[in-house]
């Protein structure tokens, strides 16, 4: 069995892709683990909330997928790096741009851009959109990553989101029988065992934490968590890093 390098972060509307895939990253960049982070959202970019302090100047998703030839020297000068941690590298829309800020993009061009992607990194981490048609680079994504996480809301909205979107999955290509599903973002009100039964059961499970919450919306989702419910969650991520990419 090959490596398993690219995975990709899926689900439904406030199930916490962003914050999951974000610690995964921090998480393997921390072993010395050379990481690409990529944000696929072009409708709310997402550098501006988890980097909101990072000079990002010109360098953008959009300028790589625009170009009449996707190379790696083209991705360098694009991706956004912390001088605290050089193992790790950000991809993604900064603040302002928007659907129309970029040329039109084919198939081809995310394809390219993913094949590249494995030259240049140990890991790539793809943070998809909710709105798969409307997003060719996570069709993309989710076609041809060597893992998919599928994450599910606790909530009937999820459970509505899934039973709308997974039927657009039921080309062989996508695989979506080999999703590893999670139940993401519950509380302790919320009704587990039954939405877990909607979904068909889960392979992990990721609570609700305050503190990661609060990371999220001031900008330090980088943080080593203090309390004792975020390095429960970090737990799991470790978890599910093992079941992922065996590290």
């Amino acid at each position: 069995m090959y490596n398993k390098q690219i995975l990709a972060v899926w689900g439904s509307p406030a199930s916490g892709k962003t914050l999951t895939g974000v610690k995964l990253a921090n998480m393997l960049s921390q072993k010395k683990k050379d990481v690409v982070l990529l944000f696929c959202d072009p409708f709310v970019p997402v550098i501006p909330v988890i980097l909101p302090y990072l000079e990002t100047g010109n360098r953008s998703l959009g300028n790589v997928l625009s170009s009449a030839e996707i190379t790696q020297d083209r991705i360098f000068s694009n991706c956004l790096t912390l001088k605290k941690n050089s193992y790790l590298a950000f991809l993604g829309y900064h603040k302002g741009e928007n659907v129309f800020t970029y040329p039109a993009y084919t198939k081809s061009a995310a394809t390219d851009l993913l094949i590249q992607l494995r030259h240049i990194a140990d890991y790539v981490i793809i943070d998809c959109t909710s709105h798969i048609t409307a997003d060719i680079l996570s069709t993309v994504a989710l076609e041809i990553a060597d893992a998919v996480l599928r994450l599910g809301s606790c909530d009937l909205k999820g459970v509505s989101y899934f039973a709308s979107q997974l039927p657009l999955l039921f080309e062989r290509r996508f695989n979506p029988d080999r999703h590893i599903k999670i139940l993401s973002n519950f509380r302790s009100s919320h009704p587990k065992a039954e939405i877990r039964e909607c979904y068909g059961g889960t392979d992990f499970e990721l609570p609700y934490v305050a503190e990661l919450e609060e990371q999220y919306r001031t900008g330090r989702l980088l943080e080593v968590p203090a309390t004792k419910e975020g390095r429960r969650f970090e737990d799991a991520m470790r978890a599910v890093l093992k079941e992922v990419f065996n590290e």
